[in-house]
């Protein structure tokens, strides 16, 4: 538990320094207008991933397996395809089947790239802390939570609340090796939450898609294989829902 506590902390101090740099003069591209009818600019999510790669890469060099590594991969691959998608701005195509439509028409959307994005990171992470099949139940719970947190990022900081909910259960319950590396995840969450409720920035795509990579991955590494099948299948159930009902709205 000592090396999560220091995990997090150090996960906070990188996120917190970081944060200040991004806020103090945002690219026009990535402000938003959130819910409220504020401007809020969406870099709030390089802070986080920045503060989760490093401590995660740093216990990659001292925790036994491959776990650090994988939340390493997670991290940094979800969160650049987020940003990517972050910098295009809202797109009018929304959901699996807008974006499979556009992907047809040889349309490239952000959409598609973050579901590119979290395919073969979910499957490099898998294969890092399993064997096959358990590595493909822990390839579509990556990429599943990962677009699961992303619908969930309408509102200041609902992503982030759910995160460090999540994160605070896993690491105190879970897999040892990804606690200490997803330690600085949960610091970085927690550095950024308060900027984020008080609408000073949001976690943007990058943010929230990182940020559930590293739940998905969390649960996969800590879950036995029939947890992990209940937990996905309750995983898929809910993607499938946000395509038909709005979760913003059922929680409003």
């Amino acid at each position: 538990m000592t090396s999560v506590l220091v995990g997090m902390g150090a996960g906070a101090f990188i996120a917190a320094t970081i944060s200040v740099a991004v806020l103090r003069r945002p690219p026009a591209s990535l402000m938003r207008t959130n819910v409220n009818g504020r401007a809020v600019p969406a870099v709030l999510g390089l802070p986080l991933v920045a503060a989760g790669a490093a401590v995660a890469g740093g216990a990659a060099l001292v925790v036994p397996g491959a776990t650090a590594l994988a939340t390493v991969v997670v991290l940094v691959m979800l969160g650049a395809a987020g940003h990517f998608d972050d910098r295009r701005g809202r797109e009018t195509v929304r959901g699996f089947r807008g974006h499979l439509r556009a992907a047809r028409r040889g349309e490239l959307t952000g959409g598609t790239v973050k579901l590119v994005a979290g395919g073969i990171a979910g499957l490099m992470a898998g294969a890092l802390v399993a064997e096959f099949p358990q590595a493909v139940l822990g390839a579509l719970l990556v990429a599943g939570t990962a677009n699961l947190f992303n619908l969930l990022d309408t509102a200041p900081g609902r992503a982030g609340k759910l995160g460090v909910a999540a994160l605070v259960g896993l690491v105190t319950l879970g897999d040892p090796a990804w606690a200490t590396a997803a330690s600085g995840a949960l610091g970085g969450t927690l550095a950024v939450l308060p900027l984020d409720l008080r609408e000073r920035g949001m976690l943007g795509d990058a943010g929230a898609n990182a940020l559930g990579a590293v739940v998905g991955l969390g649960l996969a590494a800590s879950l036995s294989p029939a947890a992990q099948a209940v937990s996905l299948a309750l995983v898929a159930a809910l993607n499938l829902i946000s395509e038909r009902w709005s979760f913003a709205r059922a929680i409003d």
